[in-house]
């Protein structure tokens, strides 16, 4: 029996793996902020987002983006 392997160059496994390892290199740590608002506050803040077509995530990024240093 000859068992001899010819190589191809290629591997298996996620080709992308090494990619995403560089993408979240460079990705700044996250932290989750939590707190509560009234009712009707969360709803005027709905219908802000929704308005305005964005989320409410954004809404506080760009908010906190404004603040000073």
């Amino acid at each position: 029996m000859n068992m001899n392997k010819k190589t191809t160059g290629l591997a298996a496994g996620r080709p992308s793996a090494s990619k995403q390892k560089n993408l979240m290199e460079d990705a700044p740590k996250l932290a989750r902020v939590n707190f509560q608002v009234s009712e009707s506050e969360l709803e005027k803040l709905k219908i802000y987002a929704a308005r305005n077509k964005k989320t409410i995530r954004e809404i506080f990024t760009e908010f906190i983006a404004t603040l000073p240093d």
